[in-house]
Formats: C-alpha cells, structure tokens, sequence
C-alpha cells in the first residue's frame, strides 16, 4: 500500500506546518519536515493527503439522539448541541460518525469560514486533502486508558476514541481533576502522558489528583506530537470533516460526459472478451479444483495436526512464520505496538513501578524501580519472548530500592 502524506496544521500559524510520510503500519517513512506548506506541495502531487487540523479550530462532542437514519440524526444535531457552542450553528459544518453501542454518536463541528480559509490556503498550494482529521482524536485514549500530549503551551486530551480536545497547558491538572470526579466518566486504568524530550513540569501535578488505582505512564517523544500522531490517526477517520457540502469531488467523474462514446466500446469489447475467455474459463475450474485437491494433501501431510482447511495457502504462511518466531509484529517497531506487545510483562509484574519510557530508533527504554535487584531481573526475564527482546542497561541502589533501566526491541532488530 502506498506510503500517505500526514500534515499537522495550524490555521492560525500556516507557515509553521509539519508532515512527513506514513507507511500502513503507521510508521513515519521519510523524515520529519517543518516549514511552508509550499514544501509539503511536491509529495502532496503523489499521495494520498491526510491533514490533522489543530483542534483549537474544532468542537468535538457526542450526542444521544432516538434517530437512527444517519442523514437525520445529522440534521438533528446542531440542534442537539447548540447550548453547549458559543458560535451560532447556522454558520457551523457538522460531520458525525458512527453510533455506538450505547447509543452515542460523536460528532465534529467547525466553523464554515474556518474551514473555507484552511480549504483555500492548501488548494493555494495545490494540496487537495482526502481528510481534514482533529489532531486530539489522534493519540491512545480507549475505554480503559485516556491519554495526554503536551506541546509547548497546550496539552491535548483524550478521553476515548471519539471525546478529546486541546486547553490551556495551565488548566490541564485542573480539568483532569474535574472530569475524574463526573459520575458519568469513567475512571481510567491508565493516564498516557506523551512529554517532550526532559520535559516533566506537569508529571508530579498530575500524579497527586490521579485515584491510587489509575497507573501514570510518562512516554517522551522527540520533536513533535506528528511522531505520535502517526500510529492513531486512523481511529479518527470517521470524523473527517471533508463530508456532505464539502466532500471532495471524484477526480474519475470530472468531464464523464466526455468519455460516454469511449466507455460504451469498451463495455462492447469487454462482453466479446468474456464470450471467449468463458469456454477457456471452465477448463482453467477442472485444473484448478484438481490443483487445490494436491495442495491441501499437501498441506495435511505437511502439519497433521490441522484438523480444518480454509485457505491452504493462508495457513501455510501462517504457519512457516510461527516456526520462523515472527509473527504478525515481527516487522511492527512502532512505539505503539511495542508498547501493545510488552503491556502483559508490565502489568504483570507489581512489584515494579514503572517511572518513565523514552522510544528512539525503534527502541523502548524503560526506567523502574523496584524493592530489589531480583523483581526487576524477572521482569526483564518476562519481557524476552520470540516477539521482543529486552535487556537491562544500568541498575543502581538508592535507599530501600532499586533502579534499573530496561531496553526493549523486536526480537529480529539488531
């Protein structure tokens, strides 16, 4: 799949833009760019353009609404929502997403001039978008765990998949401290707090209005939040607010008109191709029915222990890539599935607290603490499976406990 180009933007700062391109794993592919957009223009050309749009511009929200026609649930819900925005919803363009299971759609209002102004600047620079995304929406929030980001003077917060926004950096504490206390929120097993590089003034705030039972993990990253970003922007899809009026216009449909006389020959030719491929077709089933026969013998002989067949060819993969100790995230070094694929060792092991996690060049860097040299030795011994390899790099005394720092990479990285 081709690599998509990933633009953070700022309406409010357009020359300050940051982008960089992303492979289908979620991993930055190029380098890290900042500056003009007119730089971002030549890869704009030859991919795919998804811009994360500061969400200072947007209000993200959900409403609960007995309509189950999406079309009149959306007509529903500037209504639904007009108490909670100061702007008058006349001149707001809304998008929602799917409904959940609870009955909560979310949805995603911006001011139409706002929108026209960001559409205009990237079409100045001839970067037509395939989705304008909010940039909070982007990070690890789920169910179980919010997550946030600060970045210089701002800090976004996500609460779950679809509730998030960005504040003042100076509230922050102060607005986590309310919504831990709202009857209908949940309380979250775990914080995520995406610093950058040395940066812990909020670390300790944070940590003394969190509930004893919801765990802090600290992850610094380098740069800027883009890096972040990556691996989660596609949970936020759904709420691209390219929809309705402001859907982009198929490139294959401009002047169709043209091409009609063309396509009808073409639909002529195709019929005549069919005609004789068919006969051809079903003497290719006969070879093909046998051939699958000898493949699925071959299979059998090659693992007996299979009792069910779906796709012999799938299941071999499968199964050359168990022997070989890949699996699916052999090749994944994202700071997201690294920390996906260590979570079990971590949790389980209590008696070590984590203090900090630094990801660089596909490697994780954890700092613990535990009351003995011993409990931080098992962990590491957890964390080494054929997935991941871990070792510890330094470990120090420092009154009733011990220090230690653990690095974490795939298995067959060197």
């Amino acid at each position: 799949m081709a690599d998509t180009l990933l633009i953070h933007f700022n309406p409010k700062d357009a020359d300050n833009a940051a982008w960089s391109l992303v492979n289908s794993a979620g991993e930055l592919a190029t380098m890290l760019s900042h500056g003009s957009l007119n730089d971002a223009s030549p890869l704009a050309e030859k991919h795919r353009t998804v811009v994360l749009l500061d969400s200072t511009a947007i209000h993200v929200d959900s409403i609960k609404l007995p309509i189950k026609n999406h079309q009149k649930l959306l007509r529903a819900a500037p209504f639904a929502l007009e108490e909670k925005i100061a702007d008058d919803i006349d001149d707001l363009h809304f998008v929602a997403g799917k409904t959940a299971s609870d009955g909560r759609t979310p949805v995603a209002a911006i001011s139409r001039n706002t929108l026209d102004g960001i559409l205009e600047t990237l079409k100045q620079y001839k970067i037509e978008p395939a989705a304008i995304i909010p940039d909070a929406l982007c990070l690890t929030a789920n169910s179980q765990q919010w997550s946030v980001l600060l970045h210089d003077d701002q800090a976004n917060i996500q609460f779950d998949t679809f509730d998030g926004g960005e504040f003042d950096r100076n509230i922050l504490a102060l607005l986590l401290e309310s919504e831990l206390l709202k009857e209908d929120r949940k309380t979250p097993e775990k914080i995520i707090l995406f610093t950058t590089d040395g940066d812990d003034t909020d670390t300790q705030e944070i940590n003394d209005i969190i509930p004893d039972g919801t765990e802090l993990i600290r992850v610094s990253y380098n740069t800027h939040p883009l890096v972040v970003y990556c691996g989660e922007y596609n949970h936020a899809l759904p709420l691209n607010l390219l929809q309705g009026e402001y859907k982009p216009e198929s490139k294959t449909s401009v002047n169709w008109h043209r091409w009609r006389f063309a396509a009808s020959l073409a639909v002529i030719w195709l019929c005549l191709h069919l005609g004789i491929t068919s006969v051809q077709k079903h003497a290719f089933q006969d070879s093909n029915k046998k051939l699958q026969v000898e493949i699925d013998n071959i299979y059998k002989k090659a693992f007996p222990q299979s009792k069910r067949i779906v796709n012999a060819r799938v299941q071999m993969e499968q199964k050359l890539d168990e022997l070989k100790g890949l699996g699916k995230a052999g090749s994944n070094t994202s700071l997201i599935t690294l920390l996906a694929d260590s979570s079990a060792a971590l949790s389980s092991e209590k008696s070590v607290a984590i203090q900090s996690i630094n990801y660089r060049n596909k490697t994780i860097d954890i700092e613990v603490t535990g009351a003995n040299l011993q409990n931080i030795e098992q962990l590491n011994k957890k964390l080494n499976n054929t997935s991941l390899k871990a070792e510890i790099i330094s470990s120090s005394s420092e009154k009733n406990q011990v220090k230690g720092n653990i690095r974490i990479k795939r298995a067959n990285q060197s």
